[in-house]
């Protein structure tokens, strides 16, 4: 499986002008950055525990399975194929891909390319092989380097162009068409842009409407009436929502309410109406705050106020005599956008208004407006204020959506990311790019702008991007994640903790999102074990193992170790291999003995399952460990649950697993329980 997903990103060396950090110096900074990004993690995930919420930005983007590379799951290719629309961009897409193996459908987000790739490609290998997801960090250099597994399906989605010469892609095109081929596999990409010929173009349009309201089995005048109602601003997925509304037995009326909540005509009407300076500046503020409480936003709107040049009432002119207008319950007023939760936090009414607003400030309004928002904005980024920097994270991640990639990277990521002064900046740049995340139109470029950090000379962006790769893009990628983090470990003579924490951090992470970071373990387990440096050239990497095993989510509760057996039982052997090459450390073997102690009393030995992933982590670890350590570990960990004062209980259960499996000549019978 690991091979299915080894793509590593295409990465350019950055030279930075600005002077070299010592990050050491930053430690409160490095903690504060990580905890930001963990709780931005947090509401990311309870997104995609409630499928039903909105969807994030207008692409349509719905969540689904977080790794963005590996075998597409049975269920999602199960999925993709429910009353799926053959049409005729489809049929030619079919008619190509059978004949050259290899087709690219050309269009936008949220018109359903996904859905007809995974059925493209399930027409083709059936249930019989994997259809595997590669990552959008391939090149097409890389892309022709690769090799493909007979008569497998290769998807590559949200594919970014690849700027290169044309004769150059040219011969990368046909290197990839000749190894698809010939391996009798086959590949589709999704993209808005291409480098590919246009012989292997399909230029995408979506089934029509009516046609997907019918094969959802809605009455032909149903489907007539509602078809009339879908607009270019709803996303196939929006369609596909309604159409399932109507078969459920829904009333006509009750599912078009839904789909229009989904539509910008209210926040289209604020802006088609006379508006102040005022009021148009603090629908800007709560495009990107939205979701701090009343006080906190209206510190920041006077800030952004005071910039653009408003006095205090805004645009409306006041004598010392007339009484002080009371801009708090305007601003909730009957026709407002706006609604004040009972906690007295300052939200929208339709949570995807914030993101219709951002578009139609972006598409209506210049640089009067955008010049004084960006100076506020490069302000906040810096303040020391995790609420506030979280939402302007999320709000830049929504103006991206709405806008261009490039312009949003240009002007906020990455200075955010070369900040100077106490690194806050670097949190904000790094919150955001865990919310770009969240849309399939951003991902990629996202990806490449973080790999770029990676290999930045300056310091900061570095920084930056370890915060990154320990959030949402980790989750997304998390072989690209962990590659980059350990060269940055390898490769470094001085201890690299930012970057060893956001190995803990990612795998933390990984295990809390999917319960799954086996390809990651067995990452891990395999550099390790081919490493062949010794004494302490070798101890940056056995204290980057150490974080892992020692990882507890947000630094508190039960180990993830712990969490991960019980989730992935699998995990087992990388985690007794990992575990092995610290023990025999002398230096670090303390700190990995009371990290397996701790994960191995965080289970309940009163649980079956749980006294099941014991004894099979302490039999991996008899394979891993090398004879002549045995006994050593079995002495040092007695020792060691001693000196931590275990209850009898808990040392005889413990004792008895390393009697079993590690030194009977070492604990016998009438050691058990005893303290020396």
């Amino acid at each position: 499986m690991a091979s299915e997903t080894d793509s590593p990103p295409d990465g350019v060396l950055i030279g930075e002008a600005a002077m070299p950090v010592d990050l050491t110096d930053q430690a409160e900074a490095t903690d504060e950055g990580f905890a930001q990004v963990s709780q931005v993690q947090t509401v990311i995930n309870h997104i995609h525990g409630n499928v039903g919420d909105a969807s994030f930005g207008i692409s349509g983007s719905r969540p689904r399975s977080r790794r963005t590379a590996g075998p597409v799951s049975a269920d999602e290719m199960a999925e993709a194929r429910t009353r799926h629309v053959r049409h005729a961009t489809y049929e030619a897409a079919a008619e190509q891909l059978g004949r050259c193996n290899m087709v690219a459908l050309i269009g936008n987000a949220g018109t359903g390319r996904r859905t007809a790739a995974l059925n493209l490609l399930h027409d083709v290998v059936g249930g019989r092989r994997e259809v595997v997801e590669l990552s959008p960090a391939y090149t097409l250099e890389k892309l022709a380097a690769r090799e493909y597994r007979k008569a497998h399906g290769y998807l590559l989605c949200d594919w970014p162009k690849d700027d290169i010469d044309g004769s150059i892609a040219d011969f990368h095109v046909r290197e990839i068409r000749r190894r698809v081929r010939d391996a009798g596999a086959y590949l589709v990409i999704t993209t808005t842009a291409t480098s590919l010929p246009e012989r292997d173009r399909i230029l995408w349009l979506p089934p029509p409407a009516r046609d997907v309201l019918l094969a959802h089995q809605v009455a032909p005048e149903v489907a007539d009436e509602a078809a009339a109602r879908i607009t270019v601003d709803h996303a196939m997925a929006d369609v596909v929502t309604l159409a399932r509304d109507l078969a459920s037995g829904i009333p006509l009326g009750n599912a078009l309410g839904r789909l229009e909540s989904a539509g910008r005509r209210d926040v289209v009407a604020w802006f088609d109406g006379p508006r102040t300076r005022g009021e148009l500046f603090e629908m800007a503020a709560m495009a990107f705050i939205a979701g701090l409480p009343e006080a906190g936003f209206e510190s920041l709107l006077a800030r952004l106020e005071s910039i653009a040049g408003i006095g205090a009432e805004g645009a409306v002119a006041v004598s010392a005599d007339d009484p002080m207008p009371s801009r708090r319950l305007l601003r909730v007023a009957e026709g407002s956008l706006f609604s004040l939760s009972p906690g007295r936090r300052l939200e929208f009414r339709v949570p995807s208004h914030r993101t219709h607003v951002m578009r139609e400030l972006y598409r209506r309004h210049g640089m009067r407006l955008w010049e004084p928002v960006t100076e506020w904005l490069h302000e906040c980024a810096a303040l020391r204020d995790p609420s506030a920097q979280a939402e302007i994270a999320r709000g830049v991640a929504v103006l991206a959506s709405v806008s261009d990639y490039s312009y949003v990277e240009s002007t906020f990521l990455t200075p955010w990311a070369r900040g100077r002064g106490v690194m806050r900046s670097q949190a904000t740049a790094a919150m955001a790019i865990s919310w770009l995340c969240l849309d399939e139109t951003t991902r990629p470029e996202v990806l490449r702008t973080v790999s770029l950090w990676t290999r930045a000379s300056a310091a900061r962006p570095k920084f930056t991007a370890t915060l990154a790769w320990s959030g949402e893009l980790g989750i997304r990628f998390p072989l690209e994640a962990v590659r980059m983090l350990w060269i940055q470990i390898r490769g470094s003579e001085k201890p690299v903790r930012h970057a060893e924490i956001a190995l803990a951090r990612l795998f933390a992470a990984l295990t809390e999102a999917t319960g799954n970071a086996l390809p990651m373990l067995d990452w891990l387990a395999r550099q390790i074990g081919n490493d062949r440096r010794i004494g302490r050239a070798v101890d940056p990497l056995i204290r980057a193992i150490l974080s892992v095993l020692s990882a507890r989510a947000d630094g508190v509760g039960p180990p993830t170790v712990t969490a991960h057996l019980r989730s992935c039982p699998g995990s087992a052997v990388p985690l007794a291999e990992l575990w092995s090459a610290v023990l025999v450390k002398r230096p670090h073997r303390k700190d990995a003995l009371a990290a397996l102690y701790d994960a191995v009393c965080a289970f309940d030995g009163r649980d079956g399952d749980d006294r099941d992933h014991v004894h099979a982590l302490f039999a991996a670890l008899v394979e891993t460990l090398p004879a002549k350590e045995r006994p050593l570990l079995a002495h040092d960990l007695r020792r060691y649950a001693i000196s931590r004062d275990t209850d009898e209980n808990r040392l005889e259960i413990l004792l008895s697993l390393l009697r079993v499996f590690l030194s009977p000549a070492v604990l016998s019978l009438d050691t058990i329980g005893k303290r020396p």
